[in-house]
């Protein structure tokens, strides 16, 4: 298995990404808790921000807000894929950018949008490798917000290159479940269902098609190494057939790879 590479995206500084409005004073108090490191008296003091008449429909209190839990995310829950810090970063943003019609802070909130989304996908990549049958949903819905996400930065986002590297991962996470129990062939059926979402991205992909030769070459081989001295002659043929039907299928993928992939793969 390749090692996962993880996403890593430099956030703006905090002096660059916030400042003193004149007429927010309570969003302003909160920015000064920020500057001097405490986290979780900003968030009470935002909270107020936010529901007082007079702050509650600027775009810059919303962007604090966003920007506050975001901290106190990377700060305190950094390694908790439910952070309700890391929700309510995103849909403070959110609301920010319904709100700035004059689109003052899009570019900080974009800039906040993407390093919460990346934290998704490195968050669905780590879970994708570590999956059971029991958790085997829990990348895709991570992946799923990160998507969401970046669609909201930008709504032409290409996913392709992402989309690869998770199915690939799943693919070969869903081949580890196999496996273990090789007679539910219904995770071979998944793993092979992830590689193939790959080769529709790039049908070249060696990672993909290297894989699919060894899921069905494999599936053929546990199916001759079941039969032993207490398999029925009427069990025999068909366990051989359908071992055939594997290795003719890891076939034309063994040619390709051959054929166009480097050794190295």
């Amino acid at each position: 298995m390749k090692k996962i590479i993880y996403i890593s995206i430099v956030f703006l500084a905090f002096a660059n990404s916030i400042f003193a409005q004149a007429d927010l004073p309570i969003t302003n108090d909160a920015v000064l808790l920020v500057e001097a490191g405490k986290l979780l008296d900003a968030e009470k003091k935002i909270q107020t921000a936010v529901v007082h008449k007079d702050e509650k429909d600027a775009p810059y209190t919303w962007y604090v807000k966003g920007f506050i839990e975001k901290e106190i995310y990377k700060t305190f829950e950094a390694n908790q894929r439910e952070s309700e810090h890391r929700k309510l970063s995103v849909q403070s943003i959110e609301k920010s950018l319904a709100l700035d019609t004059k689109r003052q802070y899009t570019e900080m909130s974009n800039a906040l949008l993407r390093y919460i989304a990346v934290s998704y996908f490195n968050d669905a990549l780590k879970r994708a490798e570590e999956i059971t049958k029991a958790s085997a949903q829990e990348p895709e819905q991570l992946y799923g917000e990160f998507r969401r996400i970046m669609r909201l930065v930008n709504p032409l986002t290409n996913f392709e290159e992402y989309d690869k590297q998770i199915f690939k991962i799943l693919g070969q996470s869903h081949y580890r479940i196999w496996e273990d129990n090789i007679k539910d062939q219904s995770e071979a059926l998944i793993s092979n269902d992830y590689f193939q979402r790959v080769l529709i991205i790039d049908p070249d992909d060696c990672d993909a098609i290297l894989n699919l030769v060894i899921l069905h070459y494999n599936q053929g081989v546990y199916k001759i190494r079941s039969i032993d001295i207490n398999t029925d002659i009427g069990q025999l043929i068909p366990i051989q057939d359908s071992a055939i039907r594997n290795f003719m299928t890891a076939l034309p993928y063994a040619e390709k790879c051959f054929r166009t992939c480097p050794p190295s793969v």
